[in-house]
């Protein structure tokens, strides 16, 4: 979880709430229908006042839990924003200790519950904060108060005083005027007022090629949003787009604009939504969706089977752990299974085929699909920590490995064709038969190539397989399934711009770590892409949340 909001606020250090949990009182092809959250995704909720404002032992103890399990693998469980993945995150995870928020609905730089409430539900496009409608609406209100307690200082937020007039300091939540209609007239105010007020930084059409040398309030460099691509951290709902405009987003470059506080703002919030269509918008919410396994007779094991064709897909909406503005942004999947075996395919954009990484400085393109190995899943990025004990089965694609299979190995004298060699000697060959300077990969002797030598799957240069069978328990964790249990095999096409790649197994898993799927289950289920031009290997790529494979009767 990376709740990327900051502000110059005085913070809630929730002492008391402290004290009790220490002492123990404390978890794009075609379109297929979306899945209800287990329970609602609603902004604010349908709690009542008093329990959202509450901080209860039993609401803390729900936080905690889901804390620990969704939030501290970025964010730290101290909330210091260390977590062991924040290395891999651009934003940067939130430090909860200085509670410095950038969405909120105050002037005063402090957030509402709501305000929190409404990032952990909605998560932050333009982050690696996703969405957390999927929990409990209550579980989620005990996050906010969870993370409030983490404060050093009081979060306060001073009474109700809207602004009148120039010099004033207004305090208290803002109150968003009844909207104005956006007429002509209304467009041709708001062209000016961008032009004055908002072109500088985010560029004449708004496509954020205005001043770059930014930085935040911690320091890091950042750049003016392109308005044109649809890419709202806040809710791009026009109340929300009004109170990023005339407050600012505390912590970062964009200014609060007072002046433009009244109906001059609603011009400006209509011609700034107008730069992207409601597709745009929609591509960039993290949601959960339900991809279904349709039961066939005969299942295909290549992209180009017909019968993908007449297969409905999901398009998932893809988030870089690195944001970047060229990017992924859907990856579409089709499943079909025949009762013994599954298929599954994965399409996505990518205008460069790298299928070689042989050169320090290039990197694969790759693809995998997770499976939770329990209904409730752990951590989506990599499974759970040690404490959890959730480990989660991991079928990874790879450009390179599907190269070597056709026709044959890619070795070093493909990208180096005059390379000179000093080799081992062959222990498997006789003397007369000792390769001399060339003796490239498959004519060497394995004892010499250490990782081929000590039978590691991945470094096995005979494999007939370009997928991988792995299995993880959080970061760092990460390994190759045993040779007798590797069972999945893949086949990937790049064409017209676009990947292909069908994964095929049978249902039933081998070995320890294998996921077991059957029909009529629901499997938890994410999928990552890597775009080796632009440098994504490891932790650096482009990622979905849990979705639920649902596999027919």
């Amino acid at each position: 979880m990376s709740l990327d909001l900051t502000t110059k606020s005085k913070q809630h250090p929730s002492c008391s709430a402290r004290k009790l949990i220490v002492f123990g009182l404390l978890g794009s092809v075609f379109s297929a229908g979306c899945m209800r959250p287990r329970e609602g995704s609603q902004v604010t909720g349908n709690l009542t006042p008093e329990t959202r404002t509450a901080s209860s032992a039993r609401l803390l103890e729900l936080g905690k839990t889901a804390y620990e399990k969704n939030c501290a693998p970025c964010h730290g469980l101290q909330g210091d924003g260390q977590g062991a993945a924040s290395y891999l995150l651009y934003p940067k995870p939130r430090n909860f200790i200085l509670a410095k928020y950038r969405l909120v609905s105050t002037w005063d730089y402090a957030p509402a519950d709501e305000d929190l409430f409404r990032t952990i539900s909605r998560g932050m496009p333009g982050s690696a904060m996703p969405s957390w409608a999927h929990l409990p609406e209550e579980t989620r209100w005990g996050l906010v108060h969870y993370i409030k307690s983490f404060a050093q200082n009081p979060i306060e937020i001073g009474p109700d005083r809207q602004p009148t007039g120039v010099g004033d300091t207004p305090s208290g939540r803002i109150k968003v005027p009844p909207e104005t209609p956006y007429t002509p007239e209304a467009k041709v105010r708001a062209q000016q007022l961008f032009k004055t007020s908002c072109a500088p930084c985010h560029g004449p059409e708004g496509k954020g090629d205005g001043q770059q040398e930014q930085e935040d309030s911690e320091g890091f460099r950042l750049r003016p949003r392109d308005l044109t691509a649809g890419i709202f951290k806040g809710s791009p709902d026009p109340s929300e787009v009004y109170k990023r405009i005339v407050a600012g987003l505390p912590g970062s470059p964009m200014p609060a604009s007072l002046h433009l506080y009244g109906n001059a703002a609603w011009d400006v919030v209509h011609f700034i939504l107008e730069m992207s269509s409601p597709e745009q918008r929609a591509r960039m919410e993290m949601k959960r969706f339900q991809i279904p396994a349709t039961r066939v007779d005969r299942l295909p094991d290549h992209p180009g089977d017909s019968i993908w064709r007449s297969t409905p897909a999901v398009n998932l909406h893809l988030m870089p752990l690195w944001w970047r503005n060229n990017r992924p942004e859907v990856a579409a999947v089709q499943a079909l299974h025949n009762g013994k075996e599954i298929a599954i395919q994965i399409i996505w954009s990518d205008p460069t085929h790298d299928h070689t990484a042989m050169r320090p400085q290039d990197f694969r393109d790759a693809a995998a699909i997770e499976f939770s190995l329990t209904p409730d899943p752990p951590f989506f990025g990599m499974g759970g920590e040690a404490a959890h004990a959730e480990s989660v089965n991991i079928w990874m694609w790879k450009s390179e490995r599907q190269a070597d299979l056709e026709p044959a190995f890619q070795d070093l004298d493909k990208i180096y064709p005059n390379i000179g060699i000093d080799s081992y000697p062959n222990l498997l060959r006789s003397p007369l038969e000792q390769p001399t300077r060339r003796a490239l990969t498959l004519e060497s002797d394995p004892t010499f190539v250490t990782g081929w030598g000590t039978k590691n799957i991945v470094s096995d240069p005979t494999r007939k397989s370009s997928v991988e069978d792995l299995a993880a328990r959080g970061f760092g964790t990460l390994k190759a399934r045993p040779m007798v249990d590797q069972q999945v095999t893949a086949t990937g096409v790049y064409m017209t711009g676009s990947y292909r790649v069908v994964f095929r197994r049978t249902l039933a898993g081998k070995g320890k770590s294998a996921v077991s799927l059957r029909p009529g289950s629901r499997i938890p289920v994410s999928f990552a892409v890597w775009d080796g031009s632009a440098g994504d290997r490891d932790g650096k790529k482009s990622i979905t949340i849990w979705q639920e494979l649902s596999i027919s009767n």
